[in-house]
């Protein structure tokens, strides 16, 4: 058999096989959401998560002290409301007298504070651990140097909650929206440890429950009965799509009811046959590059700064991408609101001035026409990821550098950033409307997300100094302070804040767009 027709028949076999995983789903009632999920979870675990592709599908498996509403605001979650000392410090939140897990068992103040103890446990190995620092002592049981018991959370009663932080933090109840912050079955991780996460064992207090998972297929969830208000769909099947074009041609087809994105080539035909169904929203996201700081060359500042400043992410959005994706101007996104935005440091210089100095830095760093530089620029599949990469790699070979472009899968990708396992690579973070947010990845004991191991001691003290402020205004200025400073060492390059670019069925009702791009399940319904 020729290897055109082999190739044919290959992927005439993978097209059959795809249907017949889609045909072979329990039979779920015509009420089944039916949606895209850019990849693969690599765990349903919330303490263990890292991916905003598991954050979807946690985010309707379980219910936090504060939820999303479905237009993707704040509004309270398990608890029904709280209140904040006048010091900042302590928070007392007063849970719903309805909560209960999925198998009935009532749902108190003391699940959450074992809850966030196995988070900060370092046993617990969570990634993203830090999320919760603000509570008293979280730091420290982080790092093993204090016992658990010792964490800033306490269950007065059954229905109160007692936090307490170990400085003010105003913005707790937006941090409270990760799935770091949900609550974990006590009662059935503690007969079956990490086995709990499977389907038989499952028992959240989520709108919906595992019913079952197919590595590379789909996630099923199905309506947890006990919870209030019940979902509107009785249940929601997320089918893991790495591929963009196999999601569009899943749509296309009829099988889905949203997808999470579709091949940017193909925006304009979309917009001409499916203009009803497009959507295009603006979210609170920062892509950007990040140097590996331990690593030789890039733990030369001069080398960082010269790849940095020849990288026109206006160019990237505008020719490259043109999908409506916002340039960055700082690493902080422009949505962020009630804070002064930095410019970049290289920002009023033209691309000619800019490469002028790119040569003259990677000279006195010891590069040239005799010895370029060579850099690898590592990129998860899927997306834009290669034209961008691709187009990234242009800028620098006009230096006469050398690049190599590695792609991986996307929890791949990110475990090799995690790990320090790159020389450059492009990430991604999404999320709040907090500065610290994004400037904490460049804080020298942020940890793994931390992913170039960058490390400046003024720029840590100015955001532990701005940790201290109950008051936004002067907390934003010294994180303010703190950004410019850290620009001027590029241990990061701001690229591009993302346009969500999806397909919905016009006749799903209870998809209202958002900055958040939250669109939790319990809020949509099929006609």
């Amino acid at each position: 058999m020729n290897t055109f027709r082999f190739s044919a028949l290959l992927r005439r076999l993978r097209t059959m096989l795809a249907l017949l995983s889609f045909a072979a789903l329990p039979a779920f009632g015509a009420d089944t959401l039916n949606l895209g999920l850019p990849g693969e979870p690599a765990t349903l675990d919330p303490h263990r998560y890292n991916l905003r592709i598991e954050e979807t599908v946690l985010e309707d498996l379980f219910l936090g002290l504060t939820t999303f509403s479905a237009e993707g605001k704040l509004m309270p979650g398990a608890a029904e409301s709280w209140e904040t000392s006048e010091d900042g410090l302590t928070w007392t939140f007063h849970l719903r007298a309805d909560n209960r897990w999925s198998d009935g068992t009532p749902l108190t103040a003391a699940d959450f504070v074992w809850s966030f103890q196995r988070l900060l446990n370092p046993r617990t190995a969570a990634s993203l651990a830090y999320f919760m620092y603000p509570l008293r002592n979280a730091e420290a049981i982080s790092r093993g140097e204090a016992p658990v018991t010792a964490l800033g959370a306490e269950a007065r009663d059954d229905a109160t909650l007692v936090l307490t932080l170990e400085k003010p933090y105003p913005h707790l109840p937006e941090r409270l929206l990760y799935p770091t912050a949900f609550p974990v079955p006590r009662h059935v991780i503690e007969k079956v440890g990490d086995s709990w996460v499977k389907p038989q064992n499952w028992v959240s207090n989520g709108a919906y429950v595992l019913h079952d998972w197919k590595p590379q297929q789909n996630v099923q969830l199905v309506r947890n009965r006990h919870f209030q208000p019940p979902p509107i769909a009785g249940a929601v099947i997320y089918h893991s799509l790495a591929s963009a074009q196999n999601a569009y041609n899943r749509y296309r087809a009829g099988d889905l009811d949203a997808i999470a994105g579709f091949p940017a080539g193909e925006l304009e035909t979309v917009k001409a046959s499916r203009g009803a169904e497009l959507r295009l929203s603006p979210q609170l996201s920062m892509m950007y590059l990040v140097f590996n700081t331990r690593r030789p060359p890039f733990d030369d500042r001069r080398v960082r700064e010269a790849l940095a400043i020849v990288v026109r992410p206006d160019i990237l959005t505008d020719r490259v991408m043109r999908t409506g994706d916002l340039p960055a101007g700082s690493f902080v996104p422009s949505m962020v609101e009630n804070y002064e935005h930095p410019a970049l440091p290289h920002a009023s210089l033209s691309l000619a001035e800019r490469q002028q100095r790119a040569k003259q830095l990677l000279a006195a760093a010891g590069y040239g026409p005799d010895k370029p530089l060579h850099v690898t620029l590592r990129y998860a599949d899927g997306g834009d990821g290669k034209r961008v990469n691709l187009a990234t790699a242009a800028f620098w070979q006009q230096l006469g550098i050398k690049v190599d472009l590695h792609q991986a899968e996307l929890k791949v990708h990110y475990a090799d950033l995690r790990q320090g396992d790159f020389d450059v690579a492009q990430a991604g973070w999404l999320g709040e409307s907090n500065p610290e947010h994004y400037l904490g990845l460049l804080h020298g004991r942020t940890g793994e997300t931390n992913y170039g191991g960058y490390a400046n001691a003024a720029v840590d003290a100015l955001i532990d100094q701005a940790r201290e402020q109950k008051a936004i205004a002067p907390r934003h200025a010294l994180l303010h302070d703190a950004e410019m400073l850290a620009m001027q060492d590029y241990p990061v390059l701001p690229l591009y804040s993302l346009t969500v670019r999806r397909l919905v069925r016009a006749e799903l009702r209870g998809w209202i767009d958002n900055t958040r791009d939250a669109h939790p399940a319990r809020f949509l319904q099929r006609p």
